[in-house]
């Protein structure tokens, strides 16, 4: 599908509100944090325990909230105000990172203790992501979703990926409590800017609510009986899939079979970084100049090309040039996605739909994680590379249905357009 008639090619305006403004402020600096934190809880743990496994458990208990939680922090994200809920996520994230930083400080926690803050944390990352991608649409046009979700993904690759990582590993070498010190100062920061956002522009919530375990059933029906959207998840899980069984086993083609120093790793996860803030920063102009069709082929494309030459690689050079165009790829994709439901998916129901899409996605990562070692192990380690790049090119096959998804924005409208014909009629959630 092209773009709506007299948008290609039309400068829209780059302003998106004082209230987009705060909320992008607000998730950019709660960025950092993770960043921070994600750098230095696995130097934490070490320090603890210097085994593997101890290692996998304090990660897998950061990614656990995704496959459980994250079903009732979209029903919430429904029930409430976004712009409160993130707030209230953050200042409670701010309570438990100050206190596990004040025992890091004075003492040594066990093993058991930093799991269930990676945990905790991961309950809230959920939460906020979930009230985030809600308060976006009621907020900015639905001409600018783009704009707006591409800022939001390029501010959060800067924060999480450079500046985060590098802090919380520079305060760590100070003082093992002190990233978490920082970190819980970003949590409070990012709650004080939402506080001072205003109305996000929802409207009240329905009353006289059904118990919400039924409530994330409605939305779960939703999302399967939409055929546009069922297929878009389905697209998504194989990706993801595709994607992870090469980048999970990046780490050991440049250390291992290439030969290179730890550090030339490092540039090639800043080559990614670089190649998704282009995507981010770039992704309004990008929507300007090509229709939904070249953009979501551009997107799995790069990710397709990018990870099989990487399996042919034989230059630490090349497979970072190659990583940049993988996170070029991953940031276009994310940014068409996003916006398209947030553009499909009616309002009240955007919470259940959304956090439904994400627990699929997350189960085509943990899968996809799940067979690189496997296959790496049994057949070659490039082999993951290519038989990922492969799965994605056999994604291109979906493009043509998945354009025709893109509803024509209302300028102006910060709300869903109307589904499709072929979607079921909506789900009573009151």
């Amino acid at each position: 599908m092209t773009s709506p008639p007299g948008r290609r090619g039309t400068r829209r305006p780059s302003r998106l509100g004082r209230t987009f403004t705060l909320l992008w402020s607000a998730s950019w600096v709660s960025s950092v944090g993770d960043g921070m934190r994600e750098a230095a809880l696995p130097l934490l743990v070490v320090s603890v325990s210097a085994s593997p496994g101890a290692v996998a458990v304090v990660a897998a208990a950061g990614t656990l909230p995704w496959l459980l939680v994250s079903p009732f922090s979209g029903a919430l994200a429904d029930r409430l105000d976004p712009r409160w809920l993130m707030m209230s996520t953050d200042t409670s994230r701010a309570v438990v990172v100050a206190g596990f930083a004040v025992w890091t400080l004075v003492g040594s926690p066990p093993l058991l203790a930093l799991a269930l803050v990676a945990f905790a944390l991961g309950c809230g990352e959920t939460l906020f992501d979930n009230a985030a991608m809600s308060m976006v649409r009621d907020v900015v046009p639905a001409d600018r979703l783009d704009l707006a979700n591409g800022r939001l993904q390029g501010s959060q690759i800067v924060g999480g990926h450079f500046v985060g990582p590098l802090l919380g590993s520079a305060l760590f070498a100070v003082a093992a409590g002190l990233p978490f010190v920082v970190d819980g100062f970003t949590f409070a920061l990012a709650a004080v800017l939402l506080a001072v956002a205003g109305r996000s522009g929802r409207p009240a919530p329905v009353r006289g609510r059904r118990p919400i375990l039924t409530e994330i059933g409605d939305g779960a029906r939703w999302l399967w009986n939409h055929r546009g959207l069922r297929l878009l998840a389905v697209v998504c899980t194989v990706a993801t899939l595709a994607f992870y069984l090469g980048m999970t086993l990046l780490v050991l083609l440049v250390t291992r079979h290439l030969d290179a120093p730890p550090l030339l790793y490092g540039v090639v996860l800043a080559a990614g970084a670089v190649g998704g803030v282009l995507a981010g920063f770039g992704a309004g102009r990008i929507s300007d100049r090509l229709g939904l069709r070249s953009r979501i082929g551009l997107a799995l494309a790069s990710m397709a090309v990018s990870m099989s030459v990487m399996g042919l690689s034989t230059s630490v050079a090349l497979v970072a040039a190659m990583y940049a165009v993988a996170g070029f790829g991953v940031v276009s994709w994310n940014v068409q996605v996003v916006t398209l439901r947030q553009r499909i998916v009616p309002r009240e129901l955007f919470g259940r739909v959304n956090s439904g899409y994400l627990l699929a996605s997350r189960l085509g990562m943990l899968l996809g994680a799940t067979l690189a070692g496997w296959i790496g192990s049994a057949l070659d380690i490039r082999a993951p590379f290519f038989l990922g790049g492969a799965l994605l090119l056999l994604s291109l096959a979906a493009v043509p249905r998945l354009a025709g998804l893109n509803p024509a924005p209302t300028p102006g409208s910060g709300t869903a357009a109307k589904p499709p014909a072929d979607a079921s009629p909506q789900p009573d959630s009151r």
